[in-house]
């Protein structure tokens, strides 16, 4: 049997291919395989390659970072996020081209979820080589840390550690503060009175309850109790309980892209003292200005005294309202600058002086700076207009000056929900404020805004409130 088949090529030539045998049905088979194969090969193209983790953060514009709040690592003042992590987080962000997405977990846990999850790109907040951890990535971007004994100065010092046998020290269960302790205690054979509280209890929390009295003993990392300790008096932190640690961002396993780039923008950073400006501002740097000598003219309260007149009747106050304010702010100093970058006078934020017309050089002009000032406080006024009792509603007002009013409305929120009167400040409002620096409470749902310490601002309306009164008895 002969079978004459015939194709057109490329070229429109015929191919003529004739067949003369008894496996003609098998060449047939053959040659019609061989066809569907050369037309596939037409149109196969090549799989795209597989995009990193670095090339989908460029391609969606975005770097998704997860962190805790807390008092170093990232947290909302006046109305700014803040933080140790979250400035250089801003700064690798940059560095891409991308914008940052902070992603706020509640715990370690929480945290470690949302990055194996694919969720975050990076936790950005320091985690410990642990057994547990040694899975993921750990990057350059470290800190060097010892744990430190926190303990009452109002009591008898102890400095050793051999001297907690049989002394009550209260830590966070299940943490590497916990482990250390109990490691210590095996090391010294016993007698240490360990205390665990929950992840209800804040580190913060702990130090305040130390600083109060209300403890003796507590173990925080050195950068945590540093800190602290510049923010509230009542602490000693020189004993130390560990040799320095060391921890790191991590990426999650499997991709390096993302961990290369930030080792790469990492050894920048440091190179270009971005690193060593950043953990100036949060770990060195008091948290109070220093303020220069101001001469006050013979029976004035300050040298500003005709501007607090002429503003004061902008909102309504007494005029030694602002002058209480302003010597708590800035000592009367307009050329005072923050570590947070409030400046001038009335210690605006560059954001909030923006706002309200006034540019980076106006800033430190005592009447711009402080007329500026009364049109926040006018819009504070406006926001807290529902509480009726004037005297009250300045305490809102001042606390929101001080601290951006998103934590105060949170804690109107949480007062109100616990049925507490959330118009009124000292023992309400007020009280749960001071409980934002708890996970139980910022993490409740009608929070909004996160973890705060509120040790500063609670100080500064009693402070204020405390000033006007001397100030209305002057003559």
């Amino acid at each position: 049997m002969t079978i004459v088949l015939y194709s057109v090529n490329q070229n429109k030539h015929k191919i003529i291919i004739l067949l003369h045998s008894k496996s003609t049905y098998r060449i047939l088979f053959l040659f019609i395989a061989g066809l569907f194969c050369l037309s596939g090969c037409k149109t196969w193209k090549k799989p795209p390659p597989v995009k990193t983790l670095l090339d989908r953060v460029i391609e969606r514009d975005t770097l998704n970072a997860v962190m805790l709040y807390g008092s170093t690592s990232y947290f909302i003042y006046k109305e700014q996020p803040m933080g140790y992590d979250y400035d250089l987080c801003s700064n690798l962000a940059d560095s891409l081209g991308v914008n940052l997405h902070v992603i706020v977990a509640k715990n370690m846990h929480d945290a470690f979820r949302l990055l194996q999850s694919g969720k975050a790109d990076l936790l950005a907040s320091p985690v410990y080589k642990t057994p547990s951890t040694r899975k993921f990535l750990f990057t350059d971007v470290t800190e060097q840390s010892k744990q430190v004994l926190v303990q009452h100065n109002g009591d008898e010092l102890i400095n050793d550690v051999t001297e907690l046998i049989g002394k009550e020290v209260y830590v966070k269960g299940d943490s590497r503060y916990s482990a250390r302790l109990y490691n210590l205690n095996l090391e010294l054979g016993g007698g240490i009175i360990i205390k665990e509280v929950g992840d209800s209890i804040s580190m913060d929390q702990l130090i305040g309850m130390v600083a109060d009295g209300k403890i003796r003993f507590t173990v925080a990392s050195n950068t945590i109790a540093e800190m602290s300790k510049k923010n509230m008096s009542g602490i000693d932190i020189h004993v130390d309980v560990s040799f320095l640690q060391r921890a790191s961002w991590i990426t999650a396993p499997g991709d390096n892209s993302l961990f290369n780039k930030i080792n790469q923008w990492y050894a920048t950073a440091q190179d270009m003292n971005v690193v060593s400006a950043i953990s100036d501002k949060y770990f060195f740097e008091n948290k109070f200005f220093v303020a220069n000598y101001v001469k006050i003219p013979k029976g004035a309260i300050s040298p500003y005294d005709h501007l607090f007149k002429k503003f004061a009747k902008q909102v309504g106050w007494k005029w030694q309202m602002l002058a209480a304010q302003a010597y708590l702010e800035s000592n009367f100093d307009p050329e005072c600058v923050a570590w947070s970058g409030a400046s001038g006078l009335m210690q605006l934020m560059p954001n909030t002086a923006r706002h309200y017309g006034v540019d980076r050089t106006q800033i430190f002009d005592p009447a711009k700076n402080l007329e500026a000032a009364v049109q926040y406080i006018k819009m504070l006024n406006m926001m807290f207009h529902d509480i009726e009792n004037k005297e009250e509603r300045i305490k809102f007002i001042l606390a929101s000056y001080h601290s951006g009013p998103s934590h105060v409305l949170d804690a109107m929120a949480l007062a109100k929900k616990y049925g507490k009167n959330n118009h009124s400040w000292q023992g309400n409002v007020e009280k749960f404020l001071k409980l934002k620096s708890q996970s139980q409470y910022y993490n409740d749902e009608v929070c909004q805004y996160g973890y705060f310490n509120a040790s500063q601002t609670v100080r500064y309306v009693s402070d204020v409130m405390n000033r006007y009164e001397k100030y209305l008895k002057r003559r």
